[in-house]
């Protein structure tokens, strides 16, 4: 007996129909009681906690999907003749998840197991209605994974099951109302973001009735001894700069991230740098920072990753201000370099399962020179929603189109890596 499973489509998106082949082969004619294929997704994460007088670790274990689909329509016990039958599935992949854990926080909170299984009753499922969670191996101990078996059950004690599994990467759907006014694909609501810090400059000799109030500050320390001795002056710049996050602050995957970016010296008149500091960019890095955590409070267990989405170094571009009434000098910076920077499709979105949390953070470093003087940094971060672009219409209860092309999505991992012998009881 030889079984085969084929997936037409291994990345699939909450909501839609998983489909595919299954292929059994026989030698001899052959008692068969079911042939069937079985959905099913968990999540589990893996903690080891010290109370200060003993260590132990904590596991958390959820079940969010489980569908299992006969494709035998013959009585149990019929005998198949020799050959190949070839038998066709499909399979509604749920919008949303089975486990209904968040309906038990309470629980959860204030008994701290050191060993967490969600359990699914008729009295609590639905209770509390959550997207599928996507596909994530963030490490051996925290992962969303989902799997497809085919199996066929053989009459008699001694008759053992044949079985061959997939694993099935799902893309979940976020839940919105569509006829709500705050849903809009193309909104231009903002979330902006400051950060202010203070770097010194050389220039030219600035006569003393220069140090007003609104003008730039003299340097403290050496810097300044230096000053009252040299042709040169030594001045702090105090500087905001300013990130501009569009759409609320969240972005889609395979899509353009929208920000832009400033900075703003803190004078209270654009001629008080005019002359004096002349301002360059001469780098500028954007990345975009996951952080997957299995317990974000006293006993925190996390991985970071970090994904570079532009990168440009030796530059040497002026920055010039912008008119502005009323407000310090405010000089762009996103304009000189990119128009546009794209998310890849190799992103899990983000998701919260009881502890276990993935989230992102879009940070940016700017390389900046005073009158052609070294590089000095400068940082600043924010935290960003990404979500699949796929949405699922609670008004209709039906998927939107989606806004790129299911085959682009290409979040992968290397089964081998994650197989672990203590958490496959759990699929079965």
């Amino acid at each position: 007996m030889q079984l085969s499973l084929f997936l037409n489509n291994p990345v699939v998106s909450a909501g839609s129909p998983l489909t595919g082949t299954v292929s059994l082969t026989l030698d001899e004619p052959t008692s068969i009681d079911d042939i069937y294929v079985r959905f099913k997704g968990i999540s589990f994460t893996a903690r080891i906690v010290n109370n200060g007088q003993t260590t132990y670790r904590v596991t958390e274990r959820h079940s969010h999907a489980d569908i299992i689909t006969s494709l035998f329509d013959q009585p149990r016990g019929t005998f198949l003749p020799p050959g190949e039958h070839i038998l066709l599935f499909t399979i509604q992949v749920p919008v949303y998840s089975e486990c209904t854990c968040l309906a038990h926080c309470d629980q959860y909170s204030q008994f701290r197991l050191s060993r967490w299984t969600c359990r699914h009753s008729g009295v609590d499922v639905g209770l509390v209605r959550t997207g599928l969670p996507p596909t994530c191996h963030a490490s051996r101990s925290m992962y969303v994974d989902y799997r497809l078996v085919a199996a066929v059950d053989r009459p008699g004690i001694f008759k053992w099951k044949k079985s061959v599994l997939s694993t099935v990467t799902l893309v979940p759907a976020t839940l919105v109302h569509s006829s709500s006014l705050l849903y809009d694909r193309d909104s231009r609501n903002l979330v902006e973001v400051y950060k202010t810090v203070v770097l010194s400059a050389k220039c030219d000799k600035l006569p003393e009735e220069y140090f007003v109030q609104g003008a730039l500050p003299k340097v403290s320390g050496l810097k300044k001894l230096i000053s009252f001795s040299s042709k040169h002056t030594y001045v702090d710049v105090p500087m905001e700069a300013e990130m501009i996050l569009y759409n609320n602050g969240e972005a889609s995957i395979g899509e353009h991230l929208p920000f832009e970016l400033y900075i703003s010296v803190q004078v209270d008149d654009i001629s008080r740098i005019v002359g004096i500091v002349n301002i360059k960019l001469t780098s500028i890095k954007v990345s975009l920072r996951s952080e997957t955590s299995c317990y974000a409070q006293k006993h925190p267990n996390s991985s970071s990753d970090k994904t570079i989405l532009f990168e440009l170094n030796k530059l040497d571009i002026p920055l010039t201000p912008e008119k502005s009434e009323g407000r310090a000098p405010r000089f762009r910076i996103d304009d000189k370099v990119f128009k546009a920077i794209e998310l890849g499709n190799n992103i899990v979105p983000d998701f919260d399962i009881m502890s276990f949390r993935h989230h992102h953070k879009i940070c940016v470093a700017v390389g900046l020179s005073f009158n052609d003087g070294g590089t000095r940094a400068v940082e600043i971060s924010h935290a960003i929603i990404i979500n699949s672009g796929i949405d699922y219409d609670l008004d209709t209860n039906m998927l939107l189109p989606p806004r790129y092309q299911m085959a682009d999505y290409k979040y992968e991992y290397d089964n081998d890596r994650f197989k672990t012998d203590e958490e496959e009881d759990f699929f079965d």
